[in-house]
């Protein structure tokens, strides 16, 4: 077993990690959406649809239990906001 300060140290790298994938989840949902609109293929649109519409669903389920996953209140804040928006530009299709 590690000493308790290294425990520490990945506790606390994992739960600012958990919230730096969120963002990336976020970033990644916005640009599957963009490339659902340029693609002239329906299949490809749909394809990028669900990897956008799969996204939102990492980041809601990493907002059911905030605290458990070290995310503040402006964490949870800036991710609900991003859910918004996603879901605002996938009900666009």
């Amino acid at each position: 077993r590690p000493p308790r300060s290294t425990l520490f140290s990945y506790t606390t790298l994992f739960r600012s990690s958990w919230f730096a994938f969120l963002q990336i989840e976020a970033e990644l949902a916005m640009s599957f959406i963009d490339s659902a609109r340029i693609h002239s293929n329906p299949a490809n649109a749909a394809r990028s649809l669900l990897n956008a519409r799969t996204a939102l669903a990492e980041i809601q389920r990493g907002l059911m239990k905030p605290t458990a996953r070290g995310l503040d209140a402006d964490a949870v804040l800036f991710l609900q906001e991003r859910c918004a928006e996603i879901e605002s530009a996938l009900a666009k299709f």
